[in-house]
């Protein structure tokens, strides 16, 4: 079972106690902050005085990727010599600890959860152990335990899929070493500026047979497509072709999905180059809908099921929803492709940060327009939320973003572009592929001193796996959102019923000292001894909060 994360009514009377599960020398150790029994499995585990207050800071970043936690502890094992352990060949830095709190009742000191209950925090191997000191005891021991994520040493493709004599006999000598593209989507299907639809060269088809001269079979899929129709270009790019999908097996029993065109009528049987259009279906099916995949949330989590890194995945699926409003259209050929360098490839545009926790990677679905704004926990200033100290600016001037260019709907033969879109405050009415956002006008009158000139501030971003208009938008707003608002910074003084809160976690805050309700955001969280030390984003985002106003 995941871990949970506590509600505010279990916190009103209770107190964190951190807990440590350890295996050294074959043993495992159960220590604590305080003597607290946890029952796991339906028999009591009893977790003895024996862990040092951690110092833990959890702290989420406003973009970007995780680096990985750390945090320093020191315990004691009653009645072991450490060093005697390590001469007998107990290696410390092979040990793994698991760090998690659990909430004790202030009055009866029993724990409130169980421990598939519990709050984890951090599962990572010892660091840089210390032992042995002559001035303390045999069983003492520090070290920083440490969860770094580290490299992805796996691969998105399998180093098999590729045109060879042995899968392919009969295929033209050029096309030897060719990866199998895997397909993701529709690529190469777009709308024009006028909204009619469109297709240019989404991905590579290759010739796998040969009749005399004339290639007979293209491969387009490594694998089972959606797909019941494909649009053929070759290398004139102007002549094409409707051809129908089949499956059939490689010579290593691979499924893939190929065309016949042994009766070629608007392309070349003799080209150099052919180019496929998903404009009669998608590629891949997704694993968790049976449908074609496109999804960005989809795409994600199928990509790290691949991967040698510890995933999360059940909060990957959880946040699919949020995620899957992004559509993905692309194909992937790279052999030596990770599946994380390729879901940290799509994320990058969309500022979606992805922390380290203790059961791997996962991702903050905290973005995507004004709907995100919906349910969210209204919180007042006061005794129970105290500011403990000023406000702080966090945005310069140069670093403000209002006017947003997004490139999109590559053509694969030439890696040029059939689409663009920009988000600007002052849009060009002859051009319809420019238009307004009230987050960029905010932005672009908020940072002017004078009213009549204001501040635009521009950036280009391309997309080589968007084809989508609404989904190209979408990035581009919140772009203009996050780069253009700015946001300033608050420590508060938040009471234990409040822990139920996390890194990365959005809520109202009405505040009576600044005067207004502001989009706050947890950015670190620290439990004090009494009371938990919050540092907290404040975004006056005056359209998200009108939605938050209207919405209660």
């Amino acid at each position: 079972m995941a871990p949970r994360i506590p509600t505010s009514a279990q916190l009103v009377n209770a107190r964190p106690v951190y807990c440590l599960d350890l295996t050294f020398g074959g043993v495992e150790y159960h220590l604590a902050t305080e003597p607290v029994d946890v029952v796991r499995d339906g028999r009591v585990i009893h977790y003895a005085d024996g862990l040092s207050d951690p110092d833990y800071i959890e702290e989420s970043t406003r973009e970007g990727i995780a680096e990985g936690n750390s945090v320093p502890l020191a315990v004691y094992l009653d009645g072991v010599d450490i060093a005697d352990q390590v001469a007998r060949g107990h290696r410390l830095e092979a040990v793994a600890g698991h760090l998690f709190f659990v909430f004790v009742d202030r009055s009866t000191g029993r724990a409130g959860q169980t421990y598939s209950e519990r709050f984890a925090l951090l599962t990572g191997r010892l660091s840089q152990p210390v032992y042995a000191d002559p001035e303390r005891d045999p069983g003492y021991l520090s070290f920083t335990l440490d969860d770094n994520p580290g490299d992805d040493v796996s691969l998105l493709l399998d180093p098999s899929a590729a045109i060879t004599d042995t899968t392919w006999s009969g295929a033209p000598s050029e096309m030897d070493g060719k990866v199998y593209p895997v397909v993701i989507g529709t690529p190469g299907v777009y709308r024009k500026a006028d909204g009619t639809s469109s297709g240019t060269s989404g991905s590579p088809a290759y010739p796998v047979a040969l009749s005399g001269s004339n290639f007979t079979k293209l491969l387009i899929a490594g694998h089972e497509v959606v797909a019941s129709t494909v649009t053929i270009f070759d290398d004139t790019g102007t002549s094409s072709q409707v051809f129908t999908v089949s499956h059939e097996t490689d010579g290593l029993g691979r499924l893939v999905a190929v065309v016949d065109i042994s009766t070629p009528g608007g392309i070349s049987a003799q080209s150099g180059q052919y180019w496929c259009v998903w404009n009669g279906g998608g590629g891949i099916r997704s694993p968790f809908s049976g449908s074609a995949m496109a999804g960005l949330g989809d795409v994600c989590a199928w990509s790290l099921l691949r991967t040698s890194l510890r995933v999360d995945v059940e909060k990957w699926i959880a946040e699919a929803g949020i995620l899957n409003r992004i559509r993905i259209d692309t194909y992937i050929t790279e052999p030596t492709l990770a599946p994380w360098s390729f879901v940290s490839r799509l994320l990058d545009p969309l500022l979606v940060e992805v922390r380290s926790g203790p059961l791997g990677l996962y991702p903050l679905g905290r973005v995507l327009d004004t709907a995100m704004a919906e349910g969210l926990a209204l919180i007042t200033e006061g005794p129970e939320c105290e500011p403990i100290g000023p406000v702080t600016g966090r945005t310069q001037l140069g670093e403000v973003i209002n006017e947003v260019t997004i490139r999109f709907a590559p053509r694969a033969k030439t890696g040029d572009y059939k689409r663009q879109i920009t988000i600007t405050p002052d849009p060009d009415p002859s051009d319809p592929e420019q238009f307004a956002d009230e987050y960029s006008v905010i932005s672009a009158n908020r940072w002017s001193s004078d009213p009549e000139a204001p501040i635009i501030q521009a950036e280009t971003l391309t997309l080589e796996h968007i084809y989508d208009d609404t989904s190209a938008a979408l990035i581009a707003r919140e772009l203009v959102r996050t780069k253009g608002l700015g946001y300033s910074e608050r420590p508060y003084l938040a009471v234990a019923r409040l822990g139920y809160l996390m890194p990365g976690d959005q809520f109202r805050l009405d505040s009576e000292s600044l005067g207004r309700v502001f989009l706050a955001t947890v950015l670190s969280k620290r439990w004090t001894g009494y009371a938990w030390a919050l540092s907290l984003a404040l975004d006056d985002d005056p359209v998200r909060i009108s939605s938050l106003k209207a919405s209660g």
